[in-house]
């Protein structure tokens, strides 16, 4: 008898796995929409990483600043010799990772039922900063700090003053023939200049800018006089006699006085100054130190002849042996703590434009001098 063929209806097996691949199309798909938020979710892992580590970077940069300052500035009282590094650079690499594992079962779900995870993901986040430092150090920075600063640097500092007297008697060694010394409280004469140049300025009779014909590259400043009343003559008038100017008298009109640095005498009505440097500021900060007194009876630090007082004093900065609890600023030596209160405002303003000072310093220093630097990697 002839064999014939059954219909192909007939010849389907029956195959219960066949129906898996369903389900494996549908974890699939669950798999790729994961995978989408995941890597949607990474992409804001940069902007987030600028937001929380920007601000750490800066405070810490800042706070160690601070404390370079502070240790320079202690040093220096104890005669000793101390060094400085700037920031150059701080370079952030980020690498973030995802993975994302699933399992799909084939075959009878007897095989694997229970057995399988069906979806696991993971991120991996890090961070490793690099930072450069710039030794100053040598002829250029020791140039820097000894040269006197100039009349645009100690403009910028006394407008940044919220006690511009105070600060008038730290950055000017010379005005007009009247001493300002080092060591020694400002001479009555000069101290009645400056308070009368601050009083002058708040009533907006004296503004201080550059004149006409200066140029970045030469710049040219000058003290411009105006719109004063006759209640203000007899103070201008004060002033001028101060500075030994014979030629111009305070009867109402403009008077344009020119700013110069050189150290010669006579009326040319100017005024001459001479400034002092970025180390005679940081050699008046240290003389504000509360130094331990077996520090001073031994000689570990050197006694002073004379000292500011209370009204002409730059800052404090106190001593503590354990460490201070209050401070905005602290640092250790020789077994004592050395620091600014943090609510000695006079102190910490002073302290605040001190740093201003020595900043333009360290900064000229690092661009004349690039290199060497001194690269760290960080985690």
């Amino acid at each position: 008898m002839p064999t014939f063929l059954k219909p192909a209806s007939v010849l389907r097996p029956t195959m219960p796995y066949l129906q898996e691949p369903r389900v494996s199309l549908c974890r699939a798909l669950c798999l790729f929409l994961a995978t989408g938020w995941l890597v949607q979710g990474c992409a804001t892992v940069g902007p987030a990483s600028i937001a929380n580590g920007r601000a750490v970077y800066n405070e810490v940069i800042n706070s160690t600043e601070d404390e370079q300052l502070l240790n320079v500035i202690v040093r220096e009282r104890y005669d000793q010799t101390f060094g400085m590094l700037t920031v150059a650079s701080v370079t952030a690499s980020i690498k973030v990772s995802a993975n994302l594992n699933g399992q799909v079962g084939v075959g009878p779900n007897a095989d694997y039922a229970g057995n399988l995870v069906p979806l696991s993901a993971g991120v991996a986040y890090e961070e490793s900063p690099t930072i450069s430092y710039t030794p100053l150090s040598g002829e250029t920075f020791l140039s820097r700090m000894l040269t006197p600063i100039t009349l645009s640097q100690a403009q910028l500092l006394l407008g940044a003053a919220e006690d511009e007297v105070t600060w008038m008697r730290q950055l000017y060694r010379r005005v007009n023939g009247m001493d300002n010394p080092l060591d020694q409280r400002t001479p009555a004469k000069l101290n009645r200049f400056f308070e009368l140049q601050a009083k002058l300025r708040q009533a907006g009779v004296v503004s201080t800018g550059r004149m006409a014909g200066s140029t970045p590259t030469d710049p040219k400043y000058g003290v411009r006089i105006s719109g004063y009343s006759s209640e203000h003559a007899a103070e201008i008038q004060e002033v001028l006699d101060l500075l030994e100017i014979k030629s111009i008298k305070a009867d109402g009109r403009e008077i344009d006085l020119p700013m110069e640095i050189n150290n010669s005498s006579g009326d040319n009505a100017s005024i001459r100054i001479q400034l002092r440097s970025a180390l005679d500021v940081i050699r008046i900060a240290s003389r504000t130190i509360e130094v331990p007194e077996d520090d001073i009876k031994t000689g570990v630090a050197p006694a002073l002849s004379a000292s500011a007082d209370d009204d002409n004093r730059l800052m404090t900065i106190r001593t503590s042996k354990s460490t201070p609890k209050n401070a905005v600023v602290a640092v250790p030596f020789r077994g004592w703590w050395f620091y600014v209160d943090a609510s000695d405002t006079r102190s910490k303003r002073a302290f605040k434009i001190l740093r201003l000072l020595v900043g333009l310093r360290m900064q000229e220093g690092a661009t004349d001098r690039p290199g060497p630097l001194l690269t760290i990697p960080a985690r």
